[in-house]
């Protein structure tokens, strides 16, 4: 069909805020097939947005906002991790997608 894309469905949006040392939500749950949006906000340092599985790699800049849009076509349970080091605590900032 002419102008689809897979991105052409009306995205979901969540919100996400990271923070020394951790994510809010630290869980999200989206169904498989789903395009999702989720705009991830840092509170007070640089961070990262880590999602090996799904491919993801975004910094999200000191008290800004990083936009990350991906389409959910693959059931399972991914680790988000900080891929920016961000004090003492980092390794324990930790999250997940479950895509269902």
């Amino acid at each position: 069909m002419e102008g689809c894309s897979r991105f052409s469905s009306k995205p979901v949006r969540i919100d996400i805020t990271a923070r020394k040392y951790k994510f809010e939500p630290s869980e999200i749950r989206v169904k498989r097939g789903t395009v999702v949006e989720l705009h991830i906000t840092s509170q007070d340092v640089q961070h990262g947005f880590d999602i090996p599985d799904l491919g993801m790699k975004e910094p999200i800049p000191k008290l800004g906002t990083a936009v990350v849009r991906f389409h959910a076509d693959k059931r399972g349970e991914f680790r988000i991790a900080c891929g920016i080091v961000c004090g003492p605590g980092h390794d324990d900032m930790q999250g997940r997608i479950i895509v269902e």
